[in-house]
């Protein structure tokens, strides 16, 4: 979690270049087998580009949310101020990930059932 935390701040503050092709607001980050287990539904389509171009390959923003979350949490990067809804496949992965933040990013609302 610190190191996603760390690329999502790093996205905020750089001005990568957005790569083409389809996209969306959400950055879905899926396991190996293709299975979704977090998102984070960003404010556009540029923010979230950023942000995918610093995450590595296991995270694609997408135009339609994931299905199957079953947990959320709010959480809020400085800068740029932005508040970021989280979405997990389980409550276990949303408190797992959310049980440390990096410098920059705060907890809002705590996990709870979606």
């Amino acid at each position: 979690m610190l190191a996603m935390v760390a690329v999502v701040a790093a996205g905020c503050a750089t001005q990568n270049k957005v790569p083409e092709g389809p996209g969306g607001r959400h950055l879905v980050y899926r396991d190996s087998s293709g299975t979704a287990i977090r998102q984070f539904v960003y404010p556009d389509d540029a923010f979230c580009r950023r942000v995918e171009a610093l995450a590595g390959r296991a995270a694609r923003c997408q135009a339609e949310p994931a299905t199957g979350m079953q947990a959320k949490a709010t959480l809020r990067y400085n800068p740029p101020g932005v508040l970021v809804e989280g979405h997990y496949m389980n409550m276990d992965r949303c408190r797992t990930d959310n049980s440390s933040m990096s410098a920059g990013v705060q907890l809002v609302n705590p996990c709870t059932p979606q």
